[in-house]
Formats: C-alpha cells, structure tokens, sequence
C-alpha cells in the first residue's frame, strides 16, 4: 500500500506541475536522492524527487484483533488493520536555482490546496486506500543538516510533508467460528 500511494501522490503532483507549467514530460519522481553507490542519479535530474525518509506506526487506531462476518454468516477473526504514517522529502532537483525554487513553490502550492485526498472525492485513488493526510514537517536548521548528513547529500530545495494514515491489512483469516443456526434443549429442564 506504500507503494500504491506514493505512485498516486506522484501522478497527482505531475498533473498538477504538467498543467501549471505546461509541460509534456514528467517532472516528478519517486526515487532515493542518491544511487547506491553515492553518485547522483541521472533519473532525479531536473525532476522534483519524493524520497521516503520515515514510517512509523499509527498507534493511536489500533486493536489485536476484530471479527468479520463472512458471506455463510461464519465469523472469522483477523488482525486489525495497522494504520502508518510516512515522513515524504520533496526535493526541487534541479540545476537551475531559481527553477528549483519555482518547483519547490508548486510543490507547496499543490499541498496547501491538497491537503488530504479522500476515495470517496477521487475515483483514481488505487483500491486500499480510503484517506491520504498531509502535514508539512517542521524541521529545524540542526534536523535538517542532520537529515541531509544522514543521506550524504548536499542540502537542496526541499520540504517534508507527513502523510497520515496509510492503511496496510493482509486479510488473513486468522481463526473461523462457525455461525450458531439452532439453540438446543438440555436435558433436565427446570420445570419451575
């Protein structure tokens, strides 16, 4: 489902930067800022690159399990769903400071009018995921070089949007009840 959402983010951003500054090519990316052996990737040239940087675990919705009844009235019991928030840097890749900076501006122009996504308002939105919630990250000037340090990459026009509430759920069946159909008398009735 991770994934599944921030391909949607991305499609989205892009239409939004495609019609804005009418482009005929992508200018967004989902990639990491640096190859895996600390080169710059050609693919985030001149793009605007989301790169996961954090996921941790709504803990606030969660339950061990629940019940659901099934289509022959059994009931079956099944992990909750586990609900995670996702710590997004969109970084403005550009070789040219002032478009960097255009790009980054848009970037933030489509979030503060996009501040949440909801399936029930946009059929595009991949099957799995209800609700999508965007939240700039405030990061200190130290948290910032710390984060830019971590990467091994050189500071670039970026902002950090925390993206609410991405459900995952495998479904499985973890235990079947069946379905009581008939109550039985017990022999030795109380006849009062």
């Amino acid at each position: 489902m991770i994934r599944s959402a921030l391909k949607f983010i991305k499609q989205q951003l892009d239409q939004y930067m495609a019609l804005n500054f009418n482009l005929d090519e992508s200018a967004v990316v989902i990639n990491a800022l640096l190859d895996l052996d600390g080169a710059a990737s050609e693919k985030n040239k001149n793009k605007v690159v989301i790169t996961m940087i954090n996921l941790d675990l709504e803990t606030s919705r969660q339950f061990a399990t629940m019940n659901r009844r099934l289509s022959n009235n059994d009931v079956a019991q099944v992990n909750a769903a586990q609900y995670f928030n996702i710590d997004l840097l969109f970084t403005s890749n550009f070789d040219d400071y002032e478009e960097a900076l255009k790009f980054l501006g848009a970037t933030i122009s489509f979030f503060q009018a996009n501040t949440s996504f909801n399936a029930e308002h946009m059929s595009s939105m991949p099957s799995g995921l209800t609700r999508l919630n965007f939240e700039i990250e405030n990061a200190s000037f130290l948290d910032t070089h710390n984060l830019w340090s971590a990467m091994g990459a050189k500071y670039q026009p970026s902002i950090i949007y925390k993206v609410r509430h991405i459900s995952i759920d495998s479904d499985q069946i973890n235990s079947v009840q069946p379905s009581i159909t008939s109550i039985a008398a017990s022999a030795g009735q109380y006849d009062g």
